[in-house]
């Protein structure tokens, strides 16, 4: 039977004068499929709660490798400050073999998570429907709607079972959702009938161009490595007719994240605030026309959390 995927969590501490070391091997690391990430793990008590596969310290760091303490919170730990340095001999390769062969273990690359992501909504689909689906829309989606024409077509680009597009017909628009999981396109497919409703990705570049009056992306943005957002924003963008208008709802202000809830995997990336979603959208022929922020205390693990969400709503370019 085919084991859960176990995504690494890659991170590099350093003491100061080893930062651009570590710098070095990060870029290498994710050359080489594996998602890598700089943390000071001075905090014993926070690096033992924080589940790694790789610490790479400097001579300096050491004292943080006491017995007990740090040490098993790790597959692999570097010492010394060579570890980093981009010379002959350097054991990049070394590294992501070791992170990478481990047995039903899968390194941390954009496919990694996305498939793990996929999975989790799968298996969480019904639950994430009985918390989101009657949820009424507020002021980050009418920020949105706002700038429509009545009767425009509208892509609900990670559309889950289907709420938002179901908002989007009863206020007059022509949706269509597109989700990675099938469970979640079930569900949508069953709870609006006359919807359609089809799978696909984002990053994938398979979206027609120049052919949506809309695009409306809620959360999708944040199951994707910020590496990779450059190619799904261009998609959803593209996928605009001039003109048209995008609106990205996206959650903001905590450190990247894999959910590990019982069937759920669920990876994470959070923009510092809005200005980061604006910063990402505006190079490519994006006007920004309105930003909100909210915030909600609703997960579907009941969770003590108010989460920040973002909206940022823009208009395509026309050509000159």
């Amino acid at each position: 039977m085919a084991s859960s995927p176990c995504i690494f969590q890659v991170m590099i501490h350093h003491a100061q004068s080893d930062a651009v070391d570590a710098l070095r091997l990060q870029r290498q690391l994710r050359r080489g499929g594996v998602r890598a990430g700089l943390a000071d793990l001075s905090d014993a008590a926070a690096a033992r709660r924080a589940r790694h596969s790789l610490a790479l310290i400097g001579a300096n760091g050491s004292r943080h490798l006491a017995a007990g303490s740090l040490r098993d919170s790790f597959d692999l730990v570097l010492v010394g400050a060579d570890a980093g340095r981009g010379q002959a001999g350097t054991p990049y390769r070394r590294i992501v073999a070791r992170l990478t062969d481990c047995p039903h273990r899968v390194p941390i690359s954009a496919t990694a998570l996305q498939d793990a992501t996929r999975l989790s909504y799968d298996a969480i689909a019904d639950q994430f429907a009985d918390v989101w689906f009657d949820v009424m829309p507020g002021e980050a989606l009418e920020s949105f709607v706002a700038q429509l024409p009545r009767g425009a077509s509208v892509l609900d680009a990670g559309c889950g079972p289907g709420h938002h597009a179901r908002f989007f017909r009863q206020a007059g628009f022509a949706p269509v959702g597109l989700d990675l999981s099938r469970t979640m396109l079930d569900i949508a497919t069953r709870k609006n009938h006359g919807i359609p409703f089809v799978r696909g990705d984002i990053l994938a570049g398979a979206l027609p161009a120049d052919h949506f009056d809309a695009v409306w992306c809620a959360v999708a943005l944040n199951h994707i490595p910020a590496e990779c957002w450059p190619r799904a924003l261009g998609n959803l963008v593209g996928t605009l007719r001039p003109g048209g208008t995008i609106g990205l709802n996206v959650q903001i202000g905590r450190d990247s994240e894999i959910v590990s809830l019982g069937h759920d995997h669920r990876f994470f990336e959070y923009p510092t605030d809005e200005r980061a979603i604006v910063r990402a959208v505006e190079p490519l022929g994006v006007d920004i026309r309105a930003t909100h922020v909210g915030t909600t205390a609703r997960n579907i693990h009941g969770l003590p959390l108010e989460m920040r969400f973002a909206t940022v709503v823009g208009t395509k370019a026309r050509p000159a």
